[in-house]
């Protein structure tokens, strides 16, 4: 009867043990819940994120943007250099702030939220001045051009010869030392695919 009893104490423990290594894992109840993603140390951090600071960001549109920007200044430099600039512009976040301020409202002109011709507006004329009159680093605006796609070398060759004044001084003037692109996405309906984004360059 003894014998009996001290086996069915002996399966009891087994089935005990059993259980409680099923429950917690070959690690034990300390083991940390795994990162939503492979490769990260944060739950919910996208490990292919470079840290931008910007979360939902996707990198690679990023990296576009930057490419696109890069290549309008490179552009910009080539044409200038055709006429004497040889010093190149240097690439300023500031001044792609600036153009990037002065592209929305670019965009916004083409759009009709100026009315029909936003060149006759008051209100256009008004934020244009309040954006182009602002320095940067204590430098004044002395060239701007904007175009509904990227501004290619034979764009910015056409804005030396026949462009406005502002368009002409990105290419011809020497004062210039500091160059942005700023470029916004059209996200109207209606027009993104006739005008997906507009480009604006300035120069301080």
């Amino acid at each position: 009867m003894k014998l009996w009893k001290r086996w069915t104490a002996a399966v009891l423990a087994a089935a005990m043990v059993l259980l409680l290594l099923t429950a917690c894992g070959p690690s034990g109840p300390s083991t940390p819940d795994a990162p939503d993603k492979p490769g990260s140390s944060e739950p919910g951090k996208d490990p292919t994120d470079p840290g931008t600071g910007e979360p939902g960001k996707d990198p690679e549109e990023e990296n576009t943007v930057e490419q696109k920007k890069a290549a309008v200044v490179e552009a910009l430099n080539t044409v200038r250099k055709d006429y004497g600039n040889d010093t190149p512009l240097t690439m300023d976040a500031e001044v792609c702030a600036m153009a990037e301020k002065m592209a929305k409202l670019q965009l916004d002109g083409l759009l009709g939220k100026y009315g029909s011709d936003p060149m006759k507006s008051e209100q256009y004329a008004k934020d244009w001045n309040a954006i182009s009159k602002l320095t940067v680093k204590g430098k004044k605006l002395v060239g701007v051009g904007g175009y509904g796609g990227d501004p290619t070398e034979s764009v910015i060759r056409g804005w030396a010869k026949n462009g406005s004044t502002l368009k002409k001084a990105l290419v011809t003037s020497t004062e210039a030392t500091l160059v942005g692109v700023g470029v916004v996405q059209n996200t109207d309906p209606k027009t993104k695919d006739k005008i997906p984004f507009m480009v604006v360059v300035m120069t301080y």
